[in-house]
């Protein structure tokens, strides 16, 4: 495996391999050309870069004035938050010289990975585009914003293509227009799918197109025309097409066995579309609003197995990471139990019932239902994610991380959550200052950034530092303790228990 790189800047972390900059704890995109300058000169730490070197890697075959120049310099140390010029230094008449204050090189070695998993990624991959619209109420809107998240599952569960995950897509959708294709091809993506919907009365019309990043060229446009009432069945047709036009050899049993339905009419599917968006965008109510949605899809279709696993999820992940009550955690297996009854093909209904029975610290039965949900969608980075950090829970940190790094790979651009469980990972594999970069990509406001921080500086005799975090963590959440920050953990072995607690200790926990 190729090993990765990696700058702390301040409260900025740079990932030069994977291409994304956090900067305290929210994603920034920096302009294409600006980040082919930071890239490079990362790459080149220590180093005078010359400007004619830069023009040249910046904008081969143009000819652009020192101007243009000295403006992506600006714009690249707004980036990374370096007014003051220290990290990225003017060396007169020289160039300019990348000086960051550390840098961690991460190469996690490679292990054996759980059975039955195969690293590897399909070719080619795709990148599905929220659709546009400019017609459609809120309520529609919403629910064909999610429908581009079905047609991404569905492709994921064709074998010989890869497909960017959502949350990844959804900020590179972001780029401005002129930005657009660069970044893409650094996100490895090599084709994207987008939609345009009008219509609606009586029906509604969307026109579908696939385009090679590299050429621009469109390969396939295709329109469709649906009633109202078959929108749940918009994404899977559109799938198919989709894989169609760009393989001959589809594994056409993974086509016909797993086609997940997400309910069985059109308000069912609405209420289910709104309330995934709700839980995407993680509002202060977010989560009661979507429950609402999920108890009137299953109002529509009582077999909607997917609507019960998204309960699951509220109960279980919105009421605290690891630090749900046994009640909330009582009601939410429940619910996931249904999902996967009714759906016991839906990989997502699988994930969401191993989360909550890791939670409960049944890790053996969560496991195998992570593993039940790889198994159905091999290339879900979420459920890959999910299967690292159990592997460390269960003892297997070194598994755990390549598994992580795996699903970072998948969801170059993930949510928060991923920080949470890598950092746990590191921690455990005694990397602490590796843990402790990557616990200060997560956002400022979460408390189990600065609570595992504290951690990780008490163990490399930073107490200062500790003392500083815990302060931090106590003024978000006062009653927080060292048996909370054990449930958000989560250990199987004894030993690892005994190990946390006296960490926990010496950070100044009790």
């Amino acid at each position: 495996m190729q090993q990765e790189l990696t700058y702390r800047l301040g409260e900025s972390v740079f990932n030069v391999s994977r291409g994304t900059l956090y900067r305290a704890g929210e994603l920034v995109l920096p302009r294409p050309k600006t980040f082919k300058l930071l890239a490079y000169l990362a790459r080149n730490p220590g180093r005078v870069v010359g400007k004619d070197e830069l023009l040249d890697v910046v904008w081969p075959s143009t000819t652009v004035t020192d101007d243009s120049l000295t403006q992506c310099i600006r714009d690249a140390r707004k980036c990374i938050g370096d007014e003051q010029q220290q990290i990225i230094r003017t060396m007169p008449r020289r160039g300019y010289m990348f000086q960051p204050s550390g840098a961690l090189a991460v190469g996690p070695a490679s292990v054996e990975l759980p059975d039955g998993l195969e690293r590897r990624r399909a070719e080619p991959c795709i990148a599905v585009f929220p659709f546009r619209s400019q017609a459609l109420d809120e309520a529609l809107k919403s629910t064909f914003d999610a429908v581009a998240e079905e047609i991404t599952l569905a492709l994921s569960y064709f074998r010989t293509l890869s497909v960017l995950a959502h949350y990844s897509t959804i900020a590179l959708a972001r780029t401005e227009p002129d930005g657009m294709q660069a970044a893409l091809q650094e996100a490895g993506v090599d084709f994207v799918v987008e939609g345009r919907i009008d219509g609606g009365d009586p029906l509604f019309n969307v026109v579908i197109t696939l385009s090679d990043t590299r050429s621009a060229r469109r390969l396939w446009t295709q329109a469709f025309s649906f009633e109202a009432d078959a929108v749940f069945d918009f994404h899977q047709t559109v799938a198919k097409r989709i894989a169609s036009a760009l393989v001959f050899n589809i594994e056409s049993a993974a086509a016909h066995r797993l086609e997940p339905a997400p309910a069985r009419n059109v308000g069912a599917y609405t209420h289910l579309m709104q309330a995934l968006c709700l839980l995407r965008a993680n509002g202060e109510d977010a989560a009661e609003r979507a429950r609402a949605h999920l108890w009137e899809a299953i109002a529509h279709d009582p077999q909607s197995g997917l609507a019960f696993a998204y309960l699951a999820w509220t109960d279980a992940v919105q009421n605290g990471y690891g630090r749900t009550p046994p009640e909330r955690l009582d009601q939410a297996l429940d619910h996931a139990l249904r999902g996967v009854s009714l759906s016991p093909y839906e990989a997502r209904c699988h994930r969401i019932l191993g989360l909550t029975l890791m939670f409960r610290h049944d890790f053996p039965a969560a496991e195998s239902h992570c593993r039940k949900a790889l198994e159905l969608n091999p290339y879900d980075a979420d459920s890959i994610a999910q299967m690292g950090r159990l592997k460390a829970i269960r003892g297997n940190p070194a598994a755990g991380l390549e598994l992580l790094d795996w699903a970072m790979q998948l969801n170059p651009i993930h949510p928060p959550w991923y920080y949470l469980d890598r950092g746990v990972v590191q921690l455990l594999l005694g990397r602490h200052g590796e843990a402790a970069e990557t616990f200060a990509c997560m956002p400022p406001r979460d408390v189990n950034r600065w609570a595992l921080l504290s951690v990780c500086q008490a163990l490399q005799d930073n107490r200062e530092a500790a003392a500083a975090s815990v302060r931090q963590a106590r003024e978000l959440e006062p009653g927080l303790s060292a048996a909370t920050i054990r449930q958000v953990i989560m250990l199987e072995g004894e030993a690892d228990n005994a190990w946390l607690r006296a960490a926990l200790e010496k950070a100044g926990w009790v």
